[in-house]
């Protein structure tokens, strides 16, 4: 089927493409990359036990080729497999334990319930995408990320599988903080994205169905806590980048607004309106091409029928020098779905050792607590967890 999109691509979009196939070659690529991350201890109160090692393996294909013309033609694919918190699979999960399970929020995917049943590892084709890009703009077609989620600015941490905002990986268990507006996760959508002009580019990606079920983004309705479906989801995204000459001063940021039709999981019909929205923003300045300043906001309307509204924020400060970055950061999001709050800090640095290895090395403190403002029967308790993670990551590239 790839290779059918693709020819179709080529012969109706690129100018005597099919004339240039044999004159110029592809330019191919793999990458293959292992991150482990361990938590040797720390303590846990009413929290899930921390996972004292959890890992992920990516393994990358693309390829690309540049015609005469000017315009590129390439694709991607990205296949991953991981072993997360056994209550957090999938991103999704009852982040507070109630022996009732509540409806999940349409887009935090978090619910107060019963613990979950363990999964164990779990694999998955995360990218598949062709592109296009022209002076026009870039158009892809597949399993890729949203605007929304591509044009976030404002995460400064020094770690990324483990981090404290948007992690990929959750040794907590709890973990409930997120301002980056991915909404349709790896499902087959279409994107465009106009050229930068003056530092600032636009963007819009349509996905008929949300319904895979990615590693860090379950977006099916075969889970528990039951999911809702989402359709027709439309991202709308602009980022801007600029260089101020005289200050060396650098300005990044980015705005989204997303909105999906709603289709609720069966038994929980009357908890659900028949649409949701998200509205993300983040900012970062820049300064001596060494520290950097970063904001992040994000408020989504869950798509549940009474009051229920996800909102989170956060603040960090970062540095770089040379193989070394250093980060610390707070957050903060109310979960109304779950009946929650939660909270959290983070102090982190990391060292490029080689080409292939990095090391780093994270202390984090979160903490949820029960929102008075939400019935949740019977009141759903506090959780706490704070302690040092070990993130290790091996990168190759060819």
């Amino acid at each position: 089927m790839h290779r059918a999109m693709l020819t179709i691509l080529i012969l109706t979009t690129a100018p005597n493409a099919a004339a240039q196939i044999g004159d110029s070659p592809w330019d191919v690529s793999q990458e293959v990359e292992l991150a482990l991350l361990l938590a040797p201890g720390g303590s846990v109160d009413g929290a899930p036990e921390r996972e004292r090692a959890l890992y992920e393996v990516g393994l990358g294909l693309s390829a690309e080729r540049t015609f005469q013309s000017g315009w590129t033609l390439g694709g991607r694919g990205v296949f991953r497999a991981a072993q997360d918190h056994p209550d957090r699979p999938g991103g999704i999960g009852n982040i507070l334990t109630n022996p009732s399970q509540g409806a999940a929020g349409g887009y935090s995917r978090l619910a107060a319930g019963p613990d979950l049943d363990d999964e164990g590892a779990r694999g998955s084709l995360e990218t598949a995408y062709l592109f296009l890009e022209t002076g026009y703009g870039e158009i892809s077609l597949g399993r890729d990320t949203g605007v929304a989620a591509r044009f976030h600015e404002g995460n400064v941490s020094a770690v990324s599988r483990g981090r404290l905002l948007d992690p990929y990986l959750d040794v907590t268990g709890i973990s409930g903080l997120n301002t980056r507006a991915n909404l349709t996760g790896p499902s087959t959508k279409l994107s465009y994205v106009t050229p930068r002009l003056l530092g600032v580019r636009a963007g819009v990606s349509y996905t008929p169905r949300s319904d895979v079920r990615g590693l860090d983004r379950d977006a099916t309705d075969t889970i528990s806590p039951p999911q809702p479906e989402l359709e027709n989801v439309f991202e709308f995204g602009v980022n801007a980048s600029r260089r101020l000459r005289e200050s060396g001063v650098r300005l990044r940021g980015g705005v989204s607004y997303s909105v999906a039709d709603l289709d609720a999981p069966n038994g929980f019909e009357s908890a659900y309106d028949d649409s949701l929205d998200v509205f993300s923003a983040g900012a970062e300045v820049e300064w001596k091409d060494t520290y950097r300043l970063g904001l992040s906001w994000l408020s989504a309307d869950e798509g549940l029928a009474s009051s229920g509204d996800y909102t989170a924020w956060s603040a960090g400060l970062g540095y770089d020098r040379g193989d070394w970055r250093a980060s610390l950061e707070y957050a903060e999001a109310d979960i109304d779905a779950a009946g929650a709050n939660a909270s959290g800090y983070a102090a982190s640095i990391s060292r490029r050792i080689s080409d292939v290895l990095q090391l780093g090395l994270s202390w984090q403190d979160l903490d949820v607590s029960s929102l008075r403002s939400v019935s949740v029967q019977p009141a759903a308790p506090s959780a706490e967890s704070s302690g040092i993670v070990v993130e290790i990551t091996l990168s190759f590239q060819n």
